[in-house]
């Protein structure tokens, strides 16, 4: 490892009062290090990896200088000098899908490597819908997770880590695990999904890098060289490369929230009243009622509570509690023990109840929630309801409520650091480039939707820098346009989510790109939907039919391909894709609306024959746009009969059709 930081420190770009301290640091670090260096491996390459089939095996890592190394594989040997710097690499022929083998590397000390496989390894990274693990989706998919047995599909995962001076050699942590019961759980959903029908399909064992940072935006993926371009996310890079001011605003924010809570706790009468309010022996003083799920108007601290009664049938069995989403956070009691907390909003609320905890009859349940600006919420079409194997006691309805504290929003100046430019790219991406991969999967773009109009042209400069970095022009680019999301938009609107899956779908001018649609696998209520099964399948669809070339192959729903304006008529001309058009209107709708030179858009009424749509409305005599799919959540009607969607599109019909 000491190998590993002189080599970042080698390559470390800060400013110039920085650089002799730093550079005659690495010098006397490395000098009374190299007598006792052994070789040392990155650690994407370790036992139970795998490595990417039919394309030249590369291998790295660190020794002393001039020490010789020799690799032994499946019958071939390698043998290499690590540099002046300790440096040392080499190139195992390509060899076809197979294992698990073995690898000896031996130099002053010797590595055997067990349990190899040859197959193909994807890239996974993005947000946090690409991070989510399979916990977080479980009580949807819990047959699947017991079930869940593979040898032949490996997750690497790259654990969070961020710098803006050193573009690191390796990552913090990390190993390869393949699927069991318990290790699926930790595997990215969406990858998880992906590589199992891409499994199924191929016979091939294939390996995911799960790389993904929950709110992440699109340039904290970029490094310094691409974001040069852009000169107000170049500043923000620059500015929190001075390591002093990064670690003066850690302690500042820090010390903000450390406040925030401390004062909204000192001042919480059900914190520091006797009983507290969570006690069993304590009785709500207030006559005030709340429907669970509903909202509140209050920031601060409240405490609800409600009383249920469990029949004695159930007391010996697992029980669990589900309180659905909660705005922001909670701490939940039953009988007076806390049984569970979230730290924020967007987790789902399932709580083991501890045995013996439950009792015949009537039991309470508190919770108190947190707010940290306006109000407060428990999120509807949720599950409120305590739940065993095969019974369930609701919990929706009537609660009792009491504010504990109001108090001032909570502050929202903090910097999360991992989300600044270039920082992800240096700690979490660029050590991994060395390793030979199939293809790259990506779902984003949440956090980057009050930007969307640079979105095009940064995910262009992702992909480009990305294959720069793989020396692959073609490597496939498989990403995910974003889902449905908020309530249903019934009349034509303006959208910003809307904007940012265009910028998406535009994406696709860039070659050996392709994007999986997912209009219809969102949820209204939450940002981060459980139907990751579909996403991952039907990235697979793609690969399989794009990047493998299977025959035969529906892998996408209707694309447009051309259109005409004809008086105030406009005529689509879609390619299904391999299967017919299938509409599936919903108010007598499509999701079709058009705008003349006014810019006021209203909804179109349709007409199908074959693969056209001929669109019309009484008011537009001189059709200017078209959109499609447009809102938050649109009205999104046009299927092929392989149940796969058309994406969202805008089209200005002064303008060329391709």
């Amino acid at each position: 490892m000491n190998h590993i930081l002189v080599h970042e420190a080698h390559n470390r770009r800060i400013s110039s009062k920085y650089r002799l301290l730093l550079s005659l640091f690495s010098f006397l670090t490395f000098i009374s290090l190299t007598s006792e260096a052994a070789i040392k491996l990155p650690r994407l390459i370790g036992n139970s990896m795998v490595l990417q089939r039919d394309h030249p095996i590369h291998l790295w890592g660190w020794a002393d200088p001039g020490e010789l190394i020799e690799i032994n594989f499946r019958g071939h040997q390698r043998t290499t000098k690590a540099n002046s710097m300790g440096d040392w690499q080499v190139y195992l022929p390509a060899m076809p899908a197979g294992g698990p083998y073995d690898m000896v590397i031996e130099g002053k000390n010797t590595i055997q490597l067990k349990n190899i496989l040859l197959g193909d390894v994807w890239f996974c990274s993005g947000q946090s819908n690409m991070e989510l693990p399979i916990s977080r989706v479980a009580p949807k998919y819990q047959q699947e997770i017991d079930t869940a047995e593979s040898f032949t599909i490996r997750q690497f995962k790259v654990p969070l880590r961020y710098d803006f001076n050193i573009t690191a050699t390796d990552v913090a942590s990390g190993n390869w695990k393949s699927v069991t019961p318990d290790e699926v759980l930790n595997f990215s959903a969406v990858g998880y999904f992906f590589a199992k029908h891409l499994q199924e399909k191929l016979r091939v064992p294939i390996g995911i890098i799960h790389c993904a940072v929950g709110g992440s935006p699109i340039e904290a993926w970029l490094s310094e060289e691409t974001i040069q371009k852009y000169p107000d996310l170049l500043a923000k890079t620059q500015r929190y490369q001075d390591s002093l001011l990064v670690d003066s605003i850690k302690k500042i924010d820090k010390r903000k929230t450390e406040i925030w809570h401390a004062t909204l706790d000192a001042k919480d009468k059900g914190l520091t009243g006797v009983p507290k309010w969570y006690e069993s022996s304590y009785t709500f003083q207030t006559d005030q009622v709340i429907q669970i799920p509903g909202r509140w108007d209050e920031c601060g601290s409240v405490w609800l509570k409600k009383d249920f009664n469990v029949p004695s049938s159930l007391l010996t069995k697992e029980a669990m509690l589900h309180l659905g989403r909660i705005v922001d956070s909670d701490q939940a009691y039953i009988n007076g023990v806390l049984v569970g907390s979230t730290g924020y909003q967007y987790p789902p609320r399932r709580y083991k109840i501890p045995p013996g905890l439950l009792k015949p009859g009537k039991n309470t349940l508190v919770v108190r929630v947190v707010t940290q600006s306006k109000h407060g919420e428990f999120i509807p079409d949720k599950d409120y309801a305590l739940t065993t194997y095969s019974d369930t006691i609701s919990l929706k309805g009537d609660w009792s409520f009491q504010v504990g504290a109001l108090t001032q929003a909570f502050p929202t100046d903090l910097v999360t650091f991992q989300y600044q430019p270039t920082g992800l790219s240096n700690a979490m991406a660029a050590p991994l480039f060395p390793y030979s991969i199939k293809g790259i999967l990506w779902y984003q773009g949440e956090s980057n939707i009050a930007t969307y109009q640079s979105y095009t042209a940064l995910l262009r400069d992702l992909i480009n820098e990305w294959r720069k970095k793989w020396n692959d022009q073609n490597l496939p680019f498989l990403y995910v346009q974003l889902p449905n999301y908020n309530p249903k938009q019934q009349q034509p609107t303006e959208s910003a989510w809307a904007n940012l899956r265009e910028a998406q779908r535009l994406g696709l001018k860039t070659a050996h790109t392709n994007m999986a649609v997912a209009i219809d696998l969102g949820e209204w209520n939450d940002i981060h939907p459980l139907d990751k099964k579909n996403i991952g399948k039907r990235l697979a669809l793609l690969a399989l039919k794009n990047v493998y070339h299977q025959k035969g192959m529906v892998a996408s729903g209707p694309i447009l391909k051309s259109w005409k304006v004809k008086g105030n008529r406009v005529e689509l001309n879609f390619d299904d894709q391999g299967a017919a058009l299938d509409l599936r209107p919903e108010n007598n709708l499509l999701g079709f609306t058009l705008a003349g030179t006014d810019g006021k858009f209203v909804w179109a009424k349709t007409e199908v024959r074959g693969n056209t749509i001929i669109l019309s409305a009484p008011a537009i005599q001189q059709p200017a746009k078209v959109r499609y799919a447009w809102a938050d959540n649109p009205i999104a009607g046009l299927y092929n009969t392989a149940g796969l969607p058309a994406s969202p599109f805008e089209i200005d019909l002064s303008k060329q059709a391709p």
